[in-house]
């Protein structure tokens, strides 16, 4: 080492002792009182109310005929509006109060939706499963699907949806279901579906496209 840098070494080593400046083992938090002013505003556990609105969604009657008939009743849901929160309600089935006025659904727990894509008119509704809706080919079978999709059709506002699909998600990714129907012709299959295809439970005279009003008390 060249005598510049020695000397230079021993006048800092000088310097530092000369201030005797003092060296923690340990590091150490600085704590400094702050001015009321600059202090962080106080946290606070209330929320606002989460907003809801109002939706239509069918559920069914069974009519002293044993008819099954589509009924409209009111929900409330988050006020994103998503259809997929919409349409799960029709999974969900009646409320207690709305059994007691046997209202009735055929769904059991075990179907999710867990997405919809619309595309000039037609809804694409994913599903997770099919262990909700009824496992043979029966009038309840075909009454879940005209729930869900007479739902969609009919009373989801302002989305203009006048068919639908139904994807099931499996092991190679959604697929096409062929829907069963219970009026007109089967749809080839993997076809979309509309109302239409389920007039038979819809009160009489309640078939308009534009949706049928809810059946009357008289």
């Amino acid at each position: 080492m060249g005598h510049r840098h020695v000397a230079a070494a021993l006048l800092a080593i000088s310097l530092v002792a000369g201030c005797s400046i003092p060296i923690d083992e340990q590091a150490q938090d600085l704590v400094a009182e702050l001015p009321d002013a600059l202090l962080p505003a106080a946290s606070t556990t209330t929320k606002a109310p989460t907003a809801t609105e109002s939706v239509q969604i069918y559920m069914a009657r069974l009519t002293d005929g044993d008819r099954m008939l589509l009924e409209m009743v009111e929900r409330e849901i988050a006020g994103d509006g998503s259809i997929n929160v919409i349409l799960d309600k029709v999974l969900a089935g009646p409320t207690a109060a709305e059994q007691e006025s046997e209202l009735i659904s055929p769904f059991a727990e075990g179907s999710t939706v867990i997405g919809t894509v619309l595309v000039d008119g037609l809804l694409e509704i994913h599903l997770d499963s099919l262990d909700g809706f009824p496992q043979d080919d029966s009038a309840g079978n075909r009454l879940a699907f005209a729930m869900l999709v007479c739902t969609a059709v009919n009373l989801v506002a302002g989305a203009e949806i006048d068919r639908v699909a139904i994807l099931l998600d499996g092991a190679d990714g959604l697929e096409t279901i062929n829907v069963p129907v219970s009026d007109g012709d089967p749809p080839e299959e993997g076809a979309p579906v509309t109302c239409g295809n389920y007039v038979g439970f819809l009160a009489d005279g309640l078939t308009d496209p534009d949706g049928p009003e809810p059946p009357s008390d008289s």
